[in-house]
């Protein structure tokens, strides 16, 4: 029950990500937060893989989230690149 629960609400967190990049300028998006993010779903994607019994809706939210979080940073990288900053 709560291993459904926990991945339906990391849903919650790739949506925040997809709506993000649909929604909001690049200049807010911290890059610092978004590799933290990359890392701790990377990290989680296989935990839930590896955990028995497997929690696929946790894995797929996770590998979500590391695509969207990947998009991200690269919106970041190329505005900043585009506007002469460094981070």
């Amino acid at each position: 029950f709560w291993g459904r629960c926990g991945a339906i609400a990391g849903w919650g967190m790739s949506g925040a990500a997809i709506y993000d990049a649909l929604e909001s300028s690049p200049e807010v998006i911290s890059l610092n937060m978004t590799g933290v993010l990359i890392v701790y779903s990377s990290l989680f994607a296989r935990w839930a893989f590896v955990v028995k019994p497997q929690n696929l809706l946790l894995a797929g939210c996770h590998v979500t989230n590391v695509a969207a979080q990947a998009n991200q940073m690269r919106r970041a990288l190329e505005y900043k690149q585009a506007n002469g900053e460094e981070e």
